[in-house]
């Protein structure tokens, strides 16, 4: 089998043709939730480990490829960003069904425009915000801001904790993980956004600000705002516990 064939689930016929030329997109597509995402514990995994990156020369002679028709040079590039593109439209829809269905409509949408591309973001940057844009579509389809669910630890984001823990701290980080985890899910996207991508994917800021379409300075102040909201969190956790404790 080669590397594309789910891309698409409707039926018009370039879709079809591109179906027809990218089958191996099928095994990526239907294997991603069970070999390539299994949940993520921490903001310092890598995303991108389980194939080699690309260097920049390489990278550029794959987009010139598929700019000129080549399904191969596609199939590469394909691999080698499904996954981040994956994690980026899963964290945002939260579905493993329509996380797939948004990225395959990211590749169609990519190997559309390929023409449009010119070089003047990195295509990485190029194709995330294509994944954000078709991600923020399926949300606004289905009428309702979705919260997103981010695997992410309380200390990764609010400060550094000591791997070694005895069992009662352990515990005390688990309760503060699962408070952090609720709130992340309720802040305003504006801020989940930010976090998603620059804590997630790694991604710089002028790279964010490619994606958000919005300047640097603002991206800075969603991203502060939204620490000082978790950081407000944790610490009336930790007034409660301490009130919970003397009364004990």
């Amino acid at each position: 089998m080669n590397t594309y064939g789910m891309i698409v689930t409707t039926t018009n016929l370039f879709q079809v043709k591109f179906m027809k030329h990218f089958p191996l997109l099928s095994y990526l597509t239907e294997s991603m939730s069970e070999r390539l995402l299994q949940p993520t514990h921490g903001i310092g995994m890598s995303l991108t480990s389980a194939i080699p990156s690309f260097t920049e020369q390489e990278e550029a002679h794959f987009v010139s490829a598929s700019k000129k028709g080549d399904h191969d040079a596609f199939a590469q590039l394909v691999q080698q960003h499904q996954r981040r593109v994956f994690n980026l439209v899963f964290r945002m829809l939260q579905q493993y069904e329509e996380a797939n269905e948004v990225t395959q409509e990211t590749f169609l949408a990519a190997w559309q425009g390929l023409p449009t591309f010119r070089g003047e973001a990195r295509f990485s940057t190029w194709l995330y915000r294509i994944a954000y844009n078709c991600a923020l579509k399926q949300l606004e389809q289905r009428k309702r801001d979705r919260a997103i669910q981010l695997e992410v630890q309380a200390e990764q984001i609010v400060s550094s904790t000591s791997r070694e823990q005895r069992v009662d701290a352990e515990l005390e980080a688990r309760a503060r993980q699962a408070l952090v985890h609720e709130h992340l899910a309720n802040l305003p996207a504006k801020y989940r956004i930010v976090l998603v991508l620059r804590h997630l994917q790694d991604m710089t800021y002028e790279e964010m600000a490619e994606i958000l379409t919005m300047p640097i300075g603002t991206i800075k102040t969603h991203l502060f705002r939204a620490r000082n909201l978790l950081k407000e969190r944790i610490e009336m956790f930790d007034r409660e516990r301490n009130t919970r404790t003397r009364g004990a």
